[in-house]
């Protein structure tokens, strides 16, 4: 998956970083991929199930607030949008004060449906971690909030 063999060395050029960025994307990856069949649910688009878990973070967004939040084209966000309205996921509403303007909000469905994926995605990354060296193990698990709030400062 990664060109990251146990034999990168940090250094002056970066290369520490981007074996990190490298490896990161490529776990980012496998975990998503792994979704679907661990929860038993057929898979939604990647856009649509950002756009989702987005909402149920902060509901009462506008298209282009989550557009903006995601760094996405706002034609892509609508498009998610109705895909996940027409499923059910995501509610929309007039603004009360500019009717001009929708704020999405999840649905209680929304919910039930992240459940079972980020659980899915944590115990795909929990089997992968079994099979490290135990020490390696708790390192990447003590990291992870300092990974939570470098993901957070890295997406702007």
């Amino acid at each position: 998956m990664t060109d990251a063999t146990p034999h990168d060395h940090p250094g002056p050029d970066g290369q520490d970083l981007r074996v990190l960025a490298v490896a990161l994307h490529d776990l980012a990856r496998g975990v998503r991929l792994a979704q679907g069949d661990a929860a038993g649910l057929p898979p939604l688009p990647p856009t649509e199930f950002e756009v989702m878990r987005y909402v149920d973070a902060h509901p009462g967004s506008s298209v282009g607030g989550v557009a903006a939040a995601l760094d996405l084209r706002q034609s892509n966000v609508s498009a998610a949008v109705r895909g996940l309205a027409d499923r059910g996921l995501v509610e929309r509403r007039s603004d009360a004060d500019d009717r001009r303007v929708t704020r999405l909000h999840p649905t209680p469905l929304a919910r039930q449906r992240r459940d079972p994926v980020e659980r899915a995605w944590a115990t795909t990354l929990g089997e992968a971690l079994a099979t490290l060296d135990p020490a390696d193990a708790a390192t990447i698990r003590a990291a992870a909030g300092p990974l939570a709030r470098l993901a957070a400062r890295a997406r702007g």
